[in-house]
C-alpha cells in the first residue's frame, strides 16, 4: 500500500464524524481513496447529507434532505427552488478498525477477539495483547483516535484512571506523534502509529515499537544513536524524542550524513529534502519551542551537522 494512501487513511481516522464522504476523501486523493475502498479498509456506510451549497455566491454548507416525491436528494435554495444532489456526492465510507488493526499488527503474535472491543464508542477500542522484545509477558493493546482534542483525552485519561495496567498497555493512535498530550499515567504508553510504521506500510514495525516501549533495552552507539524512525535520538544518558514526520525526515538525513563520515550538509538543502517550505529557513522553526537539538545539531555559514 502507497504512503499516501496510508495517510489517507489515518487523516481518515481522525475525522470527527466516523463516517467520512467519499468525495471529500478523493478531493485529496482519488487513487488513495479507490485503493482504500479496494482494500476493503473503507468500506460504503450510507450517506452524509451535507454540501456545499453556491446560493447568491455564498459557499455554505448545506443540509440535503430526501425526497419521497422526487426520490432524491436535494435543498431548496434562497428562492425555494429544489436543486437535487447527486447521491454519489454524499456518499459515505467508514473505516473497518477490525481489518486495519489487523494490518498494523500483522508482524506480531497476537491474542484477542477478531474485531476489537469498543471501550468509548467509536473513539478508543481493545485489540488484545501482543507478544514484545523485551516484554516478560504480553502487553495490552489499545487503539485510540482524535487524541489531541482535549475533550477526548479528558475522557482517555479518566478510562486510564479506571482501568490501569499491570505493568505496560500499548495505545496505538491515528492522532499524529506531535500533538499527543503527555498522559499522567505512565504505564500507559501514548504512541502514534505513523511514528512506528514500515516505510510505506500500514504493519508497525517491531523493532521501532519495542524501542519505544523499552527504549532502555536497545543495543546503541556511543556517544549518540538514534532509532530506526529517527524519534528518538541517545545522546550519552540522555534520551531524546521527536515526534513531528518532518523532524524525523530531517534527522535521517543528518544522520545519514553523520555515519558516512562526510557530516556536513548544505542547511537550504536538507531543509527543502525533508519537506519544509521556504518560511521554514531555520533549525529554531523547525523544532520551535524546544533547545535540546542544539546540542548535537550544529549550523554555520549555511551548512549544518551533527557533533555529539
Amino acid at each position: 500500500m502507497s504512503k499516501r494512501a496510508v495517510d489517507l487513511l489515518l487523516r481518515a481516522m481522525e475525522a470527527r464524524s466516523t463516517s467520512v464522504q467519499a468525495s471529500a476523501l478523493r478531493q485529496v486523493s482519488p487513487q488513495a481513496t479507490d485503493k482504500l475502498l479496494q482494500a476493503k479498509l473503507l468500506f460504503p456506510s450510507g450517506h452524509v447529507p451535507v454540501i456545499a451549497g453556491m446560493d447568491d455566491y455564498e459557499d455554505e454548507p448545506i443540509a440535503a434532505t430526501w425526497s419521497a416525491e422526487l426520490k432524491s436528494y436535494g435543498y431548496n435554495d434562497s428562492v425555494g427552488r429544489w436543486i437535487k444532489v447527486d447521491k454519489q456526492e454524499i456518499a459515505a465510507c467508514r473505516v473497518d478498525y477490525g481489518l486495519a488493526l489487523a494490518k498494523m499488527l500483522l508482524a506480531f503474535e497476537r491474542v484477542g477477539p477478531s474485531r476489537p472491543t469498543p471501550l468509548i464508542a467509536d473513539l478508543v477500542w481493545d485489540a488484545g495483547t501482543i507478544k514484545l522484545a523485551g516484554a516478560k509477558a504480553p502487553l495490552p493493546v489499545w487503539f485510540a483516535r482524535r487524541l489531541g482534542e482535549p475533550a477526548v483525552w479528558t475522557t482517555v485519561e479518566a478510562l486510564f484512571k479506571r482501568r490501569p495496567p499491570e505493568e505496560v498497555r500499548i495505545i496505538l493512535t491515528s492522532t499524529p506523534g506531535d500533538r499527543i498530550p503527555v498522559t499522567t499515567h505512565k504505564r500507559n504508553h501514548v504512541i502514534s502509529v505513523a511514528d512506528v510504521m514500515g516505510p510505506g506500510k500500514l504493519a508497525i514495525s517491531p523493532q521501532v515499537l519495542g524501542s519505544r516501549v523499552f527504549p532502555g533495552q536497545v543495543q546503541r552507539r556511543f556517544p549518540i544513536d538514534h532509532s530506526d524512525d529517527y524519534g528518538i535520538v541517545w545522546l550519552r544518558n540522555e534520551t531524546l524524542t521527536f515526534r513531528g514526520d518532518k523532524q524525523r525526515q530531517l534527522l535521517g538525513l543528518l544522520f545519514d550524513a553523520y555515519w558516512s563520515g562526510s557530516p556536513e550538509c548544505r542547511t537550504a538543502a536538507v531543509l527543502f529534502e525533508a519537506g519544509y517550505k521556504d518560511g521554514t529557513n531555520a533549525f529554531a522553526k523547525v523544532f520551535s519551542g524546544r533547545d535540546d537539538w542544539r546540542s548535537f545539531l550544529k549550523y554555520a555559514e549555511g551548512n549544518c551537522w551533527i557533533e555529539p
